[in-house]
């Protein structure tokens, strides 16, 4: 075999390398896209089940409020309950806003797109979701009161916080220090530095579906640069 022979020989094998490895890497991006969007679409489906327990809440949060507002002794006799029932008509809302935005802007990820756009679109879901995760989830450090407060006048017409005003008050203090305490946390490791810890924050309220759709795209993402 000349040379000239050889040298051919040894570009269509080299053309046949690229041309197998683009289609396994073409292989590879499809198969991470379509386990993302798999796994992210039951987070999807949820958003449905938060909507509706926000409006139950909104609307239980309403009763009481209401309730209270118009019942013999008015707002003063029913502080509690009445406090107690905004609280929960906000919570409500809150969580039924969270719902929708959530799963509009996963409606809204373009899966076929190149992996660069992907990501960035599901950097905006995962913010959307670690701020719902804080706000519908941390605050039932405080709460767990207005919801026992709400039961109890719902249910029985009583207002539990009348007869010892003052405990009820320390506990809302405990609960808010602990949610001041966890926030000071974050800021000190975000402050110092400690990425494990504020790391390890974000990723305990994204979810183990997202995490792993991100980390997979970032892996692809990662090889394509290279």
């Amino acid at each position: 075999m000349e040379l000239d022979d050889l040298k051919q020989a040894l570009a269509r094998l080299d053309k046949r390398f690229e041309d197998q490895a683009a289609l396994d890497l073409a292989n590879t991006r499809r198969a991470v896209r379509n386990r993302a969007a798999d796994g992210l679409a039951p987070m999807a489906r949820g958003q449905i089940g938060l909507i509706v327990s926000g409006a139950i809440t909104a609307l239980l949060g309403v009763a009481t409020w209401h309730g209270a507002a118009f019942s013999a002794g008015g707002i003063s006799g029913h502080i509690g309950p009445f406090v107690s029932g905004i609280l929960f008509h906000a919570y409500g809302v809150a969580m039924i806003m969270f719902g929708v935005i959530i799963r509009l802007l996963i409606s809204n990820v373009d899966w076929a797109a190149p992996v660069l756009s992907i990501q960035r679109r599901l950097a905006k879901v995962r913010r959307a979701y670690v701020l719902a995760g804080i706000i519908i989830g941390l605050t039932w450090c405080v709460l767990w009161m207005p919801a026992m407060v709400m039961a109890f006048f719902l249910l029985f017409g009583a207002d539990i916080v009348a007869p010892s005003p003052g405990t009820w008050l320390w506990l809302g203090a405990s609960g808010l220090g602990l949610m001041a305490l966890v926030g000071l946390v974050f800021l000190w490791a975000k402050a110092t530095g400690r990425t494990a810890i504020t790391g390890g924050f974000d990723r305990a309220f994204a979810g183990e579906r997202l995490n792993r759709a991100q980390d997979d795209l970032a892996a692809i993402g990662a090889f394509e640069r290279d």
